[in-house]
C-alpha cells in the first residue's frame, strides 16, 4: 500500500503470495507514527529479531530512526473496518479512540488493542535499500492476544479516499528508557 507499488512490473505477481497485514508504529516522544505494512519478517531468533520494510516517504522512517523503538500489530480478520478508517486517515489514537490503542510497555509504542499478535522492538540497525528501508529491530515484547484470523492484505480490496503518504502525529507522553 505504498505510493511506489504502482510503478513496480513484480508487484502484480507479487501480490499472489497471501500475506497478513500489519500496522507498523513508532514514537520518538515528540512525535508517533502508525502505518501499514506487510514486509516484516523474523531475522534472528538468539537474539529475537524483527526486519520491517518501511517506505522513506512514511514520515515513520525519520521518526524511527530518532526515537530507536518499533511495533508491529498483527490485524484482526474482523478489523477490516477499524483498517479501512485507518487507511482513510484516522491513524490517531485521539480519532481511534482509546479502546482500540494501547501504549506498549517497554517501548511506548502505541500498538492495536486487538490485534493478533503484538511485537515491540527497540531499533538494532537500519538498511537503506533505494526507495525502503529495512529496520531490524530487537524484540522485547511478542504476546498473542487474540485468536481470531489476521487479515490479509488479499482481503483488503481497494479503500477509497486512501491517505498517503501517512504524516504522525504530536505525542507529548514521554517515552519509557531503553533497559
Amino acid at each position: 500500500m505504498d505510493t511506489g507499488s504502482r510503478l513496480d512490473w513484480t508487484e502484480p505477481v507479487y501480490d499472489h503470495r497471501r500475506r497478513g497485514t500489519y500496522i507498523i508504529s513508532t514514537s520518538d516522544g515528540r512525535r508517533s507514527h502508525m502505518h501499514t505494512g506487510c514486509w516484516v519478517s523474523p531475522v534472528s531468533h538468539r537474539p529475537p529479531r524483527l526486519g520491517i520494510a518501511m517506505a522513506k516517504e512514511m514520515e515513520g522512517a525519520e521518526i524511527v530512526a530518532r526515537g530507536g523503538r518499533i511495533g508491529l500489530s498483527l490485524v484482526a480478520e474482523n478489523q477490516k473496518e477499524l483498517l479501512v478508517r485507518f487507511i482513510q486517515g484516522a491513524y490517531t489514537p485521539e480519532r481511534m479512540g482509546s479502546e482500540e490503542i494501547f501504549w506498549g510497555l517497554k517501548t511506548g509504542v502505541p500498538l492495536l488493542t486487538h490485534a493478533v499478535t503484538v511485537f515491540e522492538c527497540w531499533l538494532d540497525q537500519i538498511i537503506d535499500l533505494g526507495d525502503f528501508l529495512w529496520v531490524i529491530g530487537e524484540t522485547v515484547t511478542a504476546e498473542a492476544r487474540e485468536t481470531g484470523p489476521d487479515l490479509l492484505v488479499n482481503d483488503i480490496g481497494p479503500v477509497p479516499k486512501a491517505r498517503m503518504p501517512v504524516r504522525g502525529y504530536d505525542d507529548v507522553r514521554g517515552l519509557p528508557a531503553r533497559k
